[in-house]
């Protein structure tokens, strides 16, 4: 029987994550960080995700309400100032901040839609 897994769906896997929690992983990894770290890493891509999903994800057309859109980023912000204090000083955190809103906003539509499928 063939494989039938495509390469990000084999490294989610390999990594613990499913594919959603993979891409802000990927956003979030550096290179020089311990085992440990990176597992505290994977815990708040996991858990950024969960709670914009649990509630503000799921608002029809999200993107187009100022208040909501900012509610999206008060999530992100406060989500990443879990990240290790060492590897991500806190002059690093607001690139990171608007990279994630930025995944975010291009691959969550809003209404419990994403490019990863109905959630």
């Amino acid at each position: 029987m063939q494989n039938d897994m495509r390469p990000e769906q084999e490294r989610a896997m390999r990594e613990g994550l499913d594919e959603e929690t993979l891409a802000i992983y990927d956003l979030l990894k550096k290179p020089t960080l311990t085992p440990g770290e990176e597992k505290e890493v994977k815990k708040v891509a996991k858990e950024t995700l969960e709670k914009l999903k649990a509630e503000k994800l799921k608002v029809d057309r999200w993107r187009e309400s100022t208040q909501v859109s900012s509610q999206v980023r008060t999530i992100i912000t406060s989500s990443l100032e879990y990240l290790p204090q060492a590897p991500y000083p806190d002059d690093e955190l607001a690139d990171l901040n608007l990279v994630v809103y930025q995944h975010v906003y291009a691959n969550y539509q809003g209404a419990g839609y994403s490019t990863y499928g109905p959630f």
